[in-house]
C-alpha cells in the first residue's frame, strides 16, 4: 500500500511541477509583452519550442537533486532549498543556451521573471502537497512501519530522532532482539529469526542498532536483513557523530566508509571566497560610522588599545592574529588560558555591552578581507586550547577543515562560550558536509536574528 502510494506521489509531483513551471513559462511571457511597456515582442512559437527544452531541464535536475525520491519524511526547509537551488541551475543553463544556440535574442526580463514565478509556483505547490500528507498522516493513513532491531544509544538516538522529526509520519511496529535492553514505549516482539518477526510486524523499513561490542550479533542481523526483499534495510553505525564523514565507497568490491570526508571542495571555496569579500567589503563600507562610534567609547571608557588582537586557529590548524574590539581592562592579568565566565571581573562596562551584542566581532571583517577567516564557519579557538581539545575529544580536529568563520552553524543555534563542544562540534561538521552558498546566506539571516544577542555571550 505505502509502495504504490510513494509511486503515485511521485508521479503526482511530476505533473504538477510540470504545470507550474509551464504556467510560470507562459506568464513571464504574457506578462512581459502584454502588461509591462516597451520590448520588442519575441516568437511565441519560439516560447512554445523552449517550453519543452525546459521542463526537460527541470526534470533533470529535480531527480539530481532527489527531489522525485520516494521519502515521505523530507523537512519542508529542505525541499525548498533544493527547488530554489535546482531553479537557479535551470536559470543559468537556460541563459548559456539561449546565449550560444539561439541567434535570436531571448527577453532577459522574461527569464527572470519565469524564475521568480517558477520558485514561487514550485514552493508553493509543493507545500500544498506536504499538507495533505500531514493530514492524510493525522487520519492514519500512508504511515511508514518501522520495524527496530537491536538495542544500544544509536538504536535509542534513532528512536526519539524518528518520533520528534516524522512524527504521525511513522509508526514504530516493535523491537526486535533488545536481549532485555528494550526502548521505551515500544513493543517486543518476540520471534525465532528476523524474517519472522517481519512477517509478524509487516514493516515498511527495518532499523539495525547495536553497540560496538555486538559486532558479531549485529553481523548476524544484517545477513539476515539482506534476505529480505520488501523491505529496506538500514544499519546505524557504531561510531560517534563526530567520526561520520560524506563517503561510502568500494575499493575491489569491499566497503569503506570514509570517516574524516567532510570537506568543502576547491571550486566550492573559491565561491565561498568571492562571497566573502564582496560582503565584508560592503559591510565595513555601511558600518564605519559604528566602527568610528565603538571606538571613542572604548577610549574614553578605559585605557588601552581600541583592538584586541589574539592568536587563533583556522583552516589546516594554521596561526593567525585575530581582531576584535578591546572588551576588557588591561590592567588585570587574564591568568590561565579559559573561556570567559559570567561576570568576569575584567570586562569592562562598555565590553559587557559589546559582548552581548557580538559588536566586539565586528573587526574580524578585515581578517575575512584578508584571508584568514571566512563570514560563516568554525568558530576559531586559541591554540591552547585546540591542542588540549584534539587530545581530548574526538573529532575535533575536523573542524578544521574550513577556515574559521565569525558566525556559524553552531553559533545560530546556541552552541556558542561556555556550552557543549561535542554539540558545537557535530554542528559544525555538519556544516562542512553539507555546505552551499545558499546554506550561508542562511546562517547570515539566522545571525541577525540569533547570533548576536545570545545568554552564553558573557
Amino acid at each position: 500500500m505505502l509502495r504504490r502510494f510513494k509511486q503515485s506521489l511521485v508521479i503526482g509531483k511530476i505533473i504538477a511541477d510540470s504545470i507550474a513551471i509551464l504556467v510560470s513559462w507562459f506568464l513571464a511571457y504574457y506578462l512581459r509583452f502584454y502588461v509591462l511597456p516597451g520590448g520588442r515582442r519575441d516568437s511565441l512559437s519560439l516560447f512554445l519550442s523552449l517550453s519543452v527544452l525546459v521542463l526537460v531541464m527541470f526534470f533533470f535536475f529535480f531527480s539530481k537533486n532527489k527531489l522525485y525520491d520516494q521519502t515521505l519524511d523530507r523537512s519542508w526547509r529542505k525541499e525548498t532549498s533544493w527547488i530554489f537551488t535546482s531553479a537557479f541551475q535551470v536559470f543559468l543553463l537556460l541563459v548559456v543556451i539561449l546565449y550560444y544556440f539561439f541567434p535570436s535574442k531571448v527577453s532577459r526580463i522574461t527569464i527572470a521573471l519565469f524564475f521568480i514565478f517558477a520558485v514561487f509556483l514550485l514552493i508553493l505547490e509543493r507545500t500544498i502537497i506536504a499538507g495533505a500528507i500531514k493530514k492524510a498522516y493525522r487520519k492514519g493513513r500512508f504511515t511508514q512501519r518501522v520495524l527496530l532491531v537491536g538495542f544500544g544509544d544509536k538504536l535509542q538516538e534513532y528512536q526519539k530522532a524518528l518520533v520528534r522529526v516524522c512524527g504521525a509520519g511513522v509508526n514504530i511496529v516493535g523491537q526486535y532482539d533488545s536481549k532485555g535492553v528494550s526502548l521505551p514505549g515500544c513493543a517486543q516482539i518476540e520471534a525465532a529469526s528476523l524474517r519472522e518477526a517481519v512477517t509478524k510486524t509487516k514493516p515498511d523499513n527495518v532499523v539495525i542498532g547495536y553497540p560496538g561490542r555486538e559486532y558479531d550479533r549485529q553481523q548476524e542481523m544484517v545477513a539476515q536483513g539482506l534476505d529480505l526483499l520488501e523491505q529496506k534495510v538500514a544499519l546505524l553505525p557504531s561510531i560517534p557523530e563526530s567520526y561520520i564523514g560524506t563517503k561510502i565507497s568500494d575499493f575491489r568490491w569491499i566497503p569503506m566508509l570514509h570517516l574524516n570526508a567532510a570537506e568543502i571542495g576547491v571550486f566550492q571555496r573559491f565561491e565561498k571566497r568571492l562571497f566573502d569579500i564582496t560582503s565584508c567589503s560592503v559591510a565595513v563600507l555601511l558600518l564605519s560610522p559604528v566602527f568610528l562610534i565603538i571606538s571613542i567609547l572604548i577610549k574614553i571608557s578605559s585605557p588601552g588599545p581600541i583592538i584586541f588582537k589574539q592568536r587563533r586557529v583556522t583552516r589546516d590548524e594554521k596561526v593567525f592574529t585575530m581582531y576584535k574590539f578591546r572588551s576588557m581592562r588591561t590592567d588585570m592579568a587574564e591568568g590561565a588560558v579559559h573561556w570567559t565566565e559570567e561576570n568576569d571581573p575584567r570586562i569592562t562596562k562598555i565590553g559587557r555591552f559589546l559582548r552581548r551584542t557580538s559588536l566586539d566581532e565586528l573587526p574580524q571583517l578585515f581578517n575575512v578581507i584578508g584571508g584568514s577567516m571566512s563570514l560563516i564557519g568554525p568558530r576559531p579557538e586559541r591554540p591552547e586550547l585546540v591542542e588540549r581539545f584534539n587530545s581530548e575529544i574526538p573529532g575535533y580536529r575536523m573542524r578544521h577543515r574550513a577556515k574559521a568563520g565569525i558566525s556559524g552553524w553552531a553559533q545560530v543555534n546556541g552552541w556558542r562560550g561556555n556550552t557543549s563542544l561535542e554539540r558545537r562540534i557535530e554542528f559544525d561538521l555538519y556544516y562542512i558536509r553539507n555546505w552551499s552558498a545558499l546554506f550561508d546566506m542562511k546562517i547570515v539571516f539566522f545571525t541577525f536574528f540569533r547570533g548576536f544577542v545570545n545568554e552564553n555571550a558573557y
